[in-house]
């Protein structure tokens, strides 16, 4: 089964070992540079294999990030059609919403997914991270209690550490993270590679938001206590240093698809 909450700033991004360093709270100021946006980004095929039973996509979701006083509101919806190889075809449609602390200690999420295969789910929870552990509570369709590990991080402190890293001219980055949902794939150990930054001006109309230089970022994520070598899945990003995701692939291993930006919208932040 695919797992759509990857998709998310599951960016979510040291060319050290991991260490207690990473538990250290962000400041609001370190995010700074983040902007407040929406986007709508067309979903498509990127490849496939021979074994693969996906012969196409095709797909839209819609996202958006608002600063607001206490922290940061994200919604991300998705509808997307798979043709499969023997002419079934497969839907999938889902709304992630989360909300994430200034200080990145403090994280909530509402996720509702119906698919063909699957039906109607609802996922919904709450995490915090305190000195030397972290602890998250999960209701709905997902009932329990998981401990995480001190280093947790969550999807936009990644993304944001994912960019001060770029900048700072490292290349690897390893992390905890937590996006919430079921309780058995809440939580991943990313390993990101940090490519150099590409000159490329946007296709669309961004306005005074549009930077010409995006960085790389491949991003593979493991189940968090896994010793395969190989990741459950691996997100490909161009992002501007300001936080918004010009486009993105997404590999399954027999099948990736692509998000194209294909509208932009600034917004305003709320007023505090």
């Amino acid at each position: 089964m695919l797992n759509w909450r990857i998709i998310l700033y599951c960016v979510c991004f040291l060319s050290a070992p991991l260490s207690a360093s990473f538990s250290v709270s962000l400041s609001a100021d370190e995010y700074e540079d983040i902007v407040s946006h929406e986007a709508i980004y067309n979903i498509d095929l990127w490849a496939n294999t021979a074994s693969s039973a996906v012969e196409s996509v095709n797909g839209k979701t819609f996202y958006s990030l608002l600063r607001d006083c206490d922290g940061w509101h994200s919604t991300e919806k998705y509808a997307i059609t798979f043709l499969l190889s023997e002419g079934q075809t497969s839907e999938f449609v889902s709304i992630y919403d989360i909300w994430e602390s200034h200080q990145g200690d403090s994280f909530s999420f509402n996720i509702k997914e119906e698919s063909s295969f699957d039906g109607k789910k609802s996922y919904e929870g709450f995490a915090n991270l305190f000195a030397g552990y972290g602890e998250a509570k999960f209701f709905g369709d997902a009932d329990g209690t998981l401990e995480l590990p001190s280093d947790t991080v969550f999807p936009l402190k990644h993304l944001v550490m994912l960019i001060q890293q770029a900048e700072a001219g490292n290349r690897v980055h390893q992390s905890h993270l937590f996006i919430g949902g079921e309780t058995d794939d809440a939580q991943y150990f990313t390993s990101t590679l940090i490519g150099n930054a590409r000159t490329i001006a946007p296709t669309i109309d961004m306005g005074a938001l549009a930077e010409e230089s995006l960085w790389p970022l491949r991003v593979a994520y493991f189940e968090p206590d896994a010793n395969d070598a190989e990741p459950e899945y691996e997100i490909e990003f161009l992002i501007q240093s300001n936080g918004i995701i010009r486009s993105y692939i997404v590999d399954y291993g027999d099948f990736s698809m692509r998000a194209m930006m294909e509208s932009f919208k600034p917004l305003d932040a709320e007023t505090c």
